[in-house]
Parts: structure tokens; C-alpha cells; sequence
């Protein structure tokens, strides 16, 4: 009996040496797996649009961790297979041109674990490549001296054939957090995204015909119309905005409502005509612009009264905002600028308007970096037609990028 006592507790420790063995060896293999997935993105078209191929559709992939991308074409069936990718979180981004038009979309936080294959679909729009006004470029981060953001600007483009009126047309800076550590997106507040919601918003003046903007040529709309060269240490870091075609300026139209504007932040060049101002929130005084700037263009027709302003609390707060709403209806192009390339939670217009959203960058902290947000050339359309002409696709991740110094008028040649 004992020594078949001793031979079963053998064979018990042969079989724990065993299990040990295989645990360590199956360790061993885990750690010489790669940390690697694989993306299926299948294109598909909106509702709507038909006979389109999604053959040999460029499809470009952005891990949003260190912004490397990759681009695969569609297949026959629209289908971008990315195998092998590096896991993390990406945002997948179709741009394809033609003759008569553009295929933009996109799809967001897409998350790739390891040896797993994930799929996801990009829908995407047609857009007609003769567009109208849009915004060029976007400029609010400051330069880092003493002008502070007293430099802002916002820049407005005729990307048609033929000379457009500028008269009457809304700029509204969208309310909203940007997606900083605790912020909350507007949308989960204001769920009503057949609006966006902004805390600023001025008129340009004119009756029909003051204002055009010829076509290939582009209008300045200033924060200051100030040559802040001047007197500057460096004024190679810094604009001269007296070439701007309007400036902001509230200060006489908040003191007529027994409110106080700010001289530190906002000066009044007689040479420049001023925006006809329409909405400014209570708390609100020289900050234009957000930073970053989601900025809408609305049209000359819409109208705004009180019965447009809504409050806004955010959960756990006792500070109400009060923003008027803007309906996507009355928007000709929108531009949605986000803290850094991670953000899109915190969109603030719908991706009806725009389909993405760009930012400055990739890990945030912006302010006074001197960097400005500026539309591309679409070099296709541009060579085709033989006039300038700017990628317009309804998507900033698209159309938009990162430059290292604003370039206002830089594509009136």
C-alpha cells in the first residue's frame, strides 16, 4: 500500500512538473505572439447615391496614438484590408475624386486588439467639387507675445467660378468643450443635433453687394485690425491685420446694453468696418474665438431672435450658459476644431456638417503656439479647372491642416 502511495505521489508531481513545464512554455509563446491586429474597412455609399464604384477607393487609416497613417485601395466590393497594423485606437478616412465629384467619410475610434480581426464601415457622400464660400482658414491659437490672441482671425473663400456676395452672412464661434481632461461634450447636454449652438456670433454688413469676394479670392474677418508688427521684439512672429476686410469690435455695442467690453482685448481701427454684432453670452467679453474654434458660416437668410436661446448646464454644475441655437439648415460650411487628434467625442457640430474634424495638435496644449488651421488645394481640381480651387469634402480631417505660422491671403495669387 505505502509504495503505491509513493507511486501515485510521483506520478502527481511528474504531472505538476508537466503542467508547469507547458505553463511556462505556453508564457513563452504568448509573449512571442505580435501585438498586431487586423482592419476590414468596407466602403459603402449614403443613402440616396447610386451607380458610384468603390473600386480603388483610397482609404487611409490614422492610429491617433502617434498619428502614423497607412492607405489602402477598395477591392471590387469596396473592401480596405489593413493586416498586421500595430494595435490601438485609429480613425479610418475616405477622400477619392473625380470629374464630378468627391467621396468623403469617415469612421471614428476604432480599436484594434491584439491578434484580432475587426471590421468597420465608412459611409460616404458625394460632394459636388464647385462649391460656393468656405471657410479657408482659422486662426485663434496666438502667437505667444505680448499680442496675446488679440491676432485672431477668420479667413473666408470663393471656391466658385464666379463672384460671390458676402453681405449678411453670420460667423458664429460654436459653444462647446474642446476635450480636455473633464470636459463634456455639448451633444450630451443639447441633444438636439439639428442645431449647433454658439456663444458668439456677429453679421457681416452690406445690402446685397458691398462685399464680393471674386472668384479664387478670399475676405479677412479680423478680431483687430492692428499692425501688431509694430513696436514688436519680434515682428516676424507677429501679423499685421490692417489688411483685413472687417474687424470685430463690441465694446460700443455692450455698453449700450449697460454691459462692459474689454479695451485690453478689443481696438477700433476707423479704417476697417466692423461686424454687425448679434449675439454675445453675458459672460462672455473678449474671447471671440474659442481655442481651438469651431466655426460655423451661416447664411444671409436665416434670423435670429430670443426665442433661439437655450440654456446649457453641465452635469454637477450651477453655472448656466446661455447659447443660441443655429439650425443646420441655415449653415453653408463648418470647420470643427477639437483639442487634439483624440477628441471626437466632443465634436461640436454634427458630421452632417462636418464629417470629421482637425485640430492643431496631435496631443493638444496649443495656446500661443502660433500654429493656424488652414484649408488644402485640391491639386486635382486645381490642374483640371486651372484655377485655385480648395478640397471641400463636408470633412476637416480631410480638408484641413496644421500650419506653422497663419497665411492669410496666401492663395489670392
Amino acid at each position: 500500500m505505502k509504495k503505491t502511495i509513493l507511486k501515485q505521489l510521483g506520478l502527481t508531481k511528474l504531472i505538476a512538473l508537466f503542467l508547469l513545464i507547458s505553463v511556462i512554455v505556453s508564457c513563452d509563446n504568448e509573449d512571442d505572439i505580435p501585438n498586431l491586429g487586423n482592419l476590414e474597412v468596407k466602403v459603402t455609399l449614403a443613402s440616396g447615391l447610386s451607380d458610384i464604384s468603390l473600386t480603388d477607393i483610397d482609404v487611409t487609416i490614422t492610429q491617433t496614438i502617434d498619428n502614423s497613417t497607412l492607405t489602402m485601395n477598395t477591392d471590387t466590393n469596396g473592401l480596405a484590408t489593413f493586416s498586421d497594423i500595430p494595435v490601438g485606437t485609429y480613425t479610418a478616412v475616405v477622400a477619392h475624386s473625380t470629374d464630378e465629384y468627391t467621396l468623403s467619410g469617415t469612421a471614428n475610434n476604432i480599436i484594434i486588439a491584439r491578434q484580432e480581426t475587426v471590421a468597420t464601415t465608412v459611409e460616404v457622400n458625394a460632394v459636388n467639387q464647385d462649391g460656393g464660400l468656405v471657410i479657408k482658414e482659422i486662426y485663434t491659437s496666438g502667437s505667444g507675445y505680448v499680442t496675446l490672441f488679440k491676432d485672431s482671425f477668420v479667413e473666408i473663400f470663393n471656391n466658385s467660378s464666379e463672384t460671390l456676395y458676402a453681405d449678411g452672412m453670420y460667423i458664429a464661434n460654436l459653444f462647446g468643450d474642446s476635450g480636455r481632461t473633464g470636459d463634456v461634450s455639448v451633444y450630451s447636454v443639447l441633444t438636439d443635433e439639428n442645431y449647433v449652438y454658439t456663444d458668439v456670433m456677429s453679421q457681416i454688413p452690406g445690402t446685397g453687394t458691398d462685399y464680393p469676394v471674386a472668384a479664387g479670392k478670399s475676405i479677412v474677418i479680423a478680431l483687430n485690425a492692428i499692425n501688431y508688427k509694430e513696436a514688436s521684439a519680434n515682428p516676424d512672429g507677429e501679423l499685421d491685420n490692417t489688411d483685413a476686410t472687417l474687424e470685430h469690435y463690441s465694446i460700443d455695442w455692450l455698453e449700450a446694453q449697460g454691459r462692459t467690453g474689454n479695451s485690453f482685448f478689443e481696438f477700433d481701427n476707423p479704417a476697417v468696418p466692423n461686424m454687425i454684432n448679434t449675439y454675445i453670452f453675458e459672460g462672455t467679453n473678449f474671447f471671440r474665438l474659442s481655442t481651438p474654434g469651431s466655426i460655423v458660416l451661416v447664411n444671409s437668410d436665416a434670423t435670429f431672435d430670443a426665442s433661439a436661446i437655450v440654456d446649457y448646464t453641465e452635469p454637477g454644475s450651477t453655472s448656466t450658459f446661455k447659447v443660441m441655437k443655429i439650425s443646420i439648415e441655415n449653415i453653408v460650411d463648418g470647420v470643427d476644431i477639437l483639442e487634439n487628434s483624440a477628441a471626437v467625442g466632443f465634436k461640436r457640430m454634427p458630421s452632417s456638417i462636418d464629417g470629421g474634424f482637425t485640430y492643431l495638435n496631435a496631443d493638444g496644449a496649443i495656446s500661443y503656439t502660433g500654429l493656424s488651421n488652414r484649408r488644402k488645394i485640391d491639386e486635382v481640381a486645381t490642374a483640371r479647372f486651372g484655377r485655385t480651387i480648395l478640397l471641400d469634402t463636408n470633412n476637416s480631417t480631410i480638408d484641413f491642416e496644421a500650419i506653422d505660422f497663419p497665411d492669410k491671403y496666401g492663395y489670392n495669387k
